[in-house]
């Protein structure tokens, strides 16, 4: 059984793109397929999960290395939360960390058995309740 690094160096049409540790020391890439054309998490012994897009990749990439948890589970729910919302909502060029720390806050929220709901009359407000 090989390993996801050992997959990414043996296989020409994977690139590592980025490397990085998280808190607990786990080292963590950032993977182009591009066979497969996709960007994908990784740390050395499984696949996290995989993105279609850079910008969202890189955004689960740096939200995992500053979380802590089983990286799997964290993986999946990074990937969720990426789908729920969209990226243009965080578009403003002085607030880079933005979308980062919504979506660490959110994976934690998640993980304490909350749910999101939108109130308001367009949906322009969160609140989290038990799920």
């Amino acid at each position: 059984m090989s390993t996801a690094s050992e997959k990414a160096s043996v296989n020409s049409t994977q690139e590592t793109l980025r490397s990085s540790y998280n808190c607990y020391g786990t080292r963590l890439f950032l993977i182009f397929d591009a066979k497969a054309r996709l960007y994908r998490l990784a740390t050395r012994w499984y696949w996290l999960s995989s993105f279609d897009s850079i910008w969202d990749a890189c955004d689960a990439f740096e939200a995992l290395e500053l979380m802590e948890g089983n990286e799997q589970q964290l993986a999946r729910t990074l990937k969720a939360e990426i789908k729920r919302v969209p990226r243009h909502v965080f578009g403003s060029a002085r607030n880079g960390m933005g979308r980062i720390n919504y979506l660490i806050n959110s994976v934690e929220r998640r993980m304490q058995g909350l749910r999101p709901v939108r109130c308001g009359s367009k949906g322009s407000v969160e609140r989290w309740i038990p799920a």
